[in-house]
């Protein structure tokens, strides 16, 4: 990735937009067929965006909502899938906060409890961020199309981690960082929205690109495109394509099944290694829908621990309580012993 990003920039310091190396047109259309491939959809139903806040906020400003409306959310869901639709608050939609609760049967039985009759969409997470739990994608899509509830989904700690086929889902729209799971740059994200639900959205947001022939610049016109790039506005950040485009296309030879298990395999040693230090680890609990994020907690002070532990080498996040370790794919079996070693010495 950094190689084909070196490239990019050579070429555009020798020629600026008129660079042929890596052609915007050809590297944009690799990724979303690269999307597409990943997790279901069309590639046209695909649009690469900067990170999953701006793809929620443009599907949220857009949803044809009236006063009176509802629309539900997770309790302690990242801020990313919320704020977004807490902007709506002022045009008088309710917004419901559902909890997760501690298995996928008592969340859909939540989420079941909290469908009233003016509820017009749900948001939520793939894996939850805060325990890494995977929830039951293909159970709340049912369960949301039956009411004709909308299904939106963040994909953010999902995307490249765990099955996502966004058709066989049911899922209306979905919007996901790329700097994850996927390998990507810091700001380069997706936004995938189904063409039929595209179709039912009052869109409010538009820029240059947003139009037909947008090389055209004048007249001014209302003629948009009709497909999801609609919501790509203007001049996009072409390098962290470039990157992107790279990092998908290694993962995608690699085989991103094999990636999959390889992350498994990884979150598994982790694992082990933290409840031999004593660490309690909240995965255990989960059966099939556990994931490759592995959140623990022991007693004491966790939040001192966690300094302690980036202080040693060892990147972990504090959250609510608990330590959570992402193993990714440039992981090892030597740092794997060099991390029990130093989650033993704590």
């Amino acid at each position: 990735s950094a190689q084909a990003v070196k490239d990019y920039l050579d070429a555009f310091s020798a020629a600026g937009v008129l660079q042929t190396a890596k052609p915007h047109g050809q590297i944009k259309r690799n990724i979303t067929n690269y999307f597409a491939k990943f997790f279901g959809g069309n590639a046209h139903e695909y649009a690469l965006l900067n990170n999953t806040a701006e793809g929620m906020t443009f599907v949220a400003q857009s949803l044809p909502l009236t006063r009176g409306d509802k629309i539900l959310l997770v309790e302690r869901e990242y801020p990313s899938n919320v704020y977004p639709f807490l902007q709506l608050k002022r045009q008088g939609i309710e917004i419901g906060f559902v909890s997760p609760g501690t298995s996928n049967k008592e969340f859909l039985e939540n989420i079941r409890a909290e469908l009233s009759t003016n509820v017009r969409a749900m948001s939520l997470s793939a894996v939850d961020w805060l325990t890494g739990m995977k929830f039951d994608l293909a159970a709340i899509g049912r369960l949301l199309q039956s009411r004709g509830v909308a299904f939106l989904l963040d994909a953010a700690q999902g995307a490249g981690h765990v099955d996502i086929d966004v058709a066989a889902l049911g899922v209306d729209a979905m919007a996901f960082s790329c700097w994850k799971w996927l390998l990507g740059p810091l700001g380069s994200g997706g936004l995938y929205v189904a063409d039929s639900f595209l179709k039912k959205l009052d869109i409010r947001v538009a820029g240059t690109s947003s139009v037909k022939n947008d090389e055209v610049y004048l007249p001014h016109r209302e003629d948009y495109k009709e497909s999801v790039e609609r919501f790509m506005l203007s001049t996009a950040p072409y390098m962290n394509w470039v990157h992107l485009e790279a990092s998908l296309r290694f993962l995608d030879d690699v085989g991103l099944t094999a990636v999959q298990q390889r992350l498994m395999l990884l979150a598994d040693g982790i694992a082990d290694a933290l409840r031999k230090a004593g660490f309690t680890v909240i995965r255990d609990s989960f059966g099939h829908d556990k994931t490759s994020i592995v959140c623990a907690k022991k007693e004491g002070d966790m939040n001192e621990l966690h300094a302690r532990l980036m202080k040693a080498g060892v990147v972990c996040a504090y959250r609510e309580g608990n330590l959570r370790f992402s193993p990714h794919l440039n992981f090892t079996e030597s740092d794997l012993k060099k991390f029990a070693s130093i989650i033993t010495a704590q």
